[in-house]
């Protein structure tokens, strides 16, 4: 006989895993899988009659009131109809953490999505070689398979040497927490395979990627690896990888291009040219902080970066202004304390700083947390579609607490 409830729930079991296999691979299947897991996920909520536990966690209390202030916000809002609609369909996100925590915490499939996950970027990592070095004729094979999406970067990823489905800055950060989970399944585990696909990623995004996001991102989790796990292995193995890493630092262009593009951007903005990745940064941190000024309690409403980065760019003469016009700053915080001002700014602080609390020392946690802060800092991460929903699924992995819920 047809049982509704338990093949939704052995469907759902997988379903996270896929979004997580599928990050780097489809924008569309992530998504799909992504919302079936948060439908499902709601509907046995419901049938355990777990609701009431599930909105007196602090996740669900933090979540709620960042959302519904984007949602508030919308009724002062200085953005046109369609850009207040677009942004409130990307800060749903928020609600999903909740309902993605309770997935995993009910069926404790962690590892399920840790395995999937690591399966899906070890594809695109191979991938990404074969591009690099030329191997395989990747302009053929984005011919061929010209009608998929490409998450909307079409251009940048058929020209970029290293991205394959995605931009090049979630690559690099998706596999940056990659390198930093395979260094860690290959400590627990003692299985050497994970030690060399750690260094692969870790060499792919230092000396290959572009991305200056990824690249701190993974020097970051470099040192946290160093103090927490490398500390442990043999000293005479340690000076060999430091010796490797230098080698190859000495050999790699992308290093030597990072800091020449960094001088030169600091050059060019000396002459008023904004039109680089430092200079725009730079002109959207002066857009917030005078956003901040001018309306510190509320903010201009939902979707507003836009309207105000326009009219800061006008009154200050700067131009040509319509190439720095955006509604994605590049930095969650400027973002969200445009659109909501000090006090939507404030809870989305104490959200993080509940993360941190919630890491408990646990050196996962700790980089997934170092993930989430660092993704934030450089890029508006929930706005984005994919950043987005990768940082909502790897939340859900820290938080993941199994004596709170009946596991299935």
């Amino acid at each position: 006989m047809f049982n509704l409830r338990k093949n939704i729930e052995q469907i759902n079991f997988f379903l996270l895993p896929l979004a997580a296999f599928f990050i780097l691979i489809s924008s569309a299947a992530t998504n799909l899988f992504i919302f079936l897991c948060i439908l499902f996920s709601a509907f046995i909520c419901i049938k355990n009659r777990d609701v009431k536990k599930l909105i007196e966690k602090k996740v669900f209390i933090f979540s709620s009131i960042l959302f519904l202030l984007f949602l508030f916000s919308s009724l002062y809002s200085i953005a046109e109809f369609q850009q207040i609609y677009e942004s409130i369909k990307k800060y749903i996100k928020f609600m999903y953490i909740p309902l993605i925590y309770y997935s995993i915490s009910i069926y404790n499939n962690n590892e399920t999505i840790i395995k999937f996950f690591i399966t899906g970027c070890t594809i695109v990592l191979l991938m990404s070689y074969l591009k690099f070095f030329s191997i395989i004729n990747f302009e053929l094979f984005y011919y061929l398979f010209a009608d998929l999406n490409l998450a909307g970067y079409e251009h940048k990823i058929v020209i970029n040497k290293t991205a394959i489905f995605q931009h090049y800055i979630i690559q690099g950060v998706i596999l940056s927490l990659y390198s930093f989970l395979c260094l860690f399944s290959a400590y627990k585990k003692g299985n050497f395979i994970y030690y060399i696909l750690s260094f692969l990623s870790f060499i792919n995004v230092l000396f290959m990627n572009d991305s200056r996001t990824a690249f701190i991102l993974i020097a970051s989790l470099f040192v946290l690896s160093f103090f927490f796990i490398i500390k442990n292995i043999k000293p005479r193995i340690v000076v060999f990888i430091i010796i490797l890493l230098m080698s190859f630092s000495q050999l790699s262009e992308n290093l030597e291009n990072r800091l020449s593009v960094l001088s030169t951007d600091m050059r060019l903005m000396e002459n008023n040219n904004y039109n680089t990745s430092l200079g725009l940064r730079t002109l959207w941190l002066r857009v917030g902080i005078e956003n901040l000024s001018k309306k510190p309690i509320l903010g201009y409403g939902v979707g507003s970066f836009n309207k105000t980065s326009e009219k800061y760019f006008i009154d200050h003469n700067i131009n040509p202004y319509d190439k720095y016009i955006t509604n994605n700053p590049h930095n969650e915080f400027i973002s969200i304390s445009t659109q909501l001002g000090l006090l939507g700014l404030s809870f989305f602080i104490l959200f993080l700083f509940y993360l941190f609390k919630e890491s408990k020392g646990n050196i996962l946690n700790v980089g997934i947390f170092l993930t989430v802060i660092i993704s934030t800092l450089f890029n508006s991460a929930f706005y984005d579609n994919m950043l987005g929903l990768f940082l909502i699924i790897i939340i859900g992995l820290l938080l993941d607490n199994k004596q709170k819920f009946q596991k299935l």
